[in-house]
């Protein structure tokens, strides 16, 4: 559905906005994650 697109989702290395990634990731995009801290957004990752 998504394949060949990027979807960039804003604080998407926790809660909904993660499962909102993780979503898109399924149904073939790119996804580029922004969030607070590398930790987090190494475990989101």
């Amino acid at each position: 559905m998504f394949t060949g697109k990027t979807a960039l989702v804003s604080g998407s290395t926790s809660g909904i906005d993660l499962g909102i990634a993780e979503q898109f990731s399924r149904n073939g995009a790119n996804i580029v994650l922004n969030g607070m801290g590398d930790s987090r957004t190494h475990r989101a990752v």
